[in-house]
């Protein structure tokens, strides 16, 4: 598995908010964003904004795109801008709270709103 591999995998994740582009087309993942290890992958992420009100559910999507498709561990986390960072960062980081959110977008039907064949 490559970095390009993984960012042909995160093409296919729309920016929940327009739903037109990717998330790599909107520039919230690029390639030096993303290490790649043996049985891990690590990704950092942006978002639209500093105010942007899917900065968790993005990184949630990321996060179960990428388990699902690699079977890999996978940690995600958001960047430095964005003024929810360090709540995003503690749901991404624990996995109770991953899980929870992970259910309120299935059931808000986000997840499967966000990803294009």
């Amino acid at each position: 598995m490559t970095k390009q591999e993984i960012l042909r995998v995160l093409d296919h994740i729309l920016d929940p908010d327009l739903k037109d582009r990717s998330i790599v087309e909107m520039g919230f993942v690029q390639e030096n964003d993303i290490e790649v290890q043996e049985e891990e992958i690590r990704v950092s992420y942006t978002v639209g904004g500093p105010l942007c009100p899917y900065s968790a559910a993005v990184g949630i999507i990321i996060h179960y795109t990428l388990h699902e498709r690699f079977k890999k561990n996978v940690k995600v986390r958001m960047k430095e801008g964005h003024y929810q960072q360090e709540l995003v960062n503690q749901i991404l980081g624990d996995e109770g709270q991953y899980q929870e959110w992970l259910e309120k977008i299935k059931s808000q039907n986000l997840l499967s709103a966000c990803l294009r064949a």
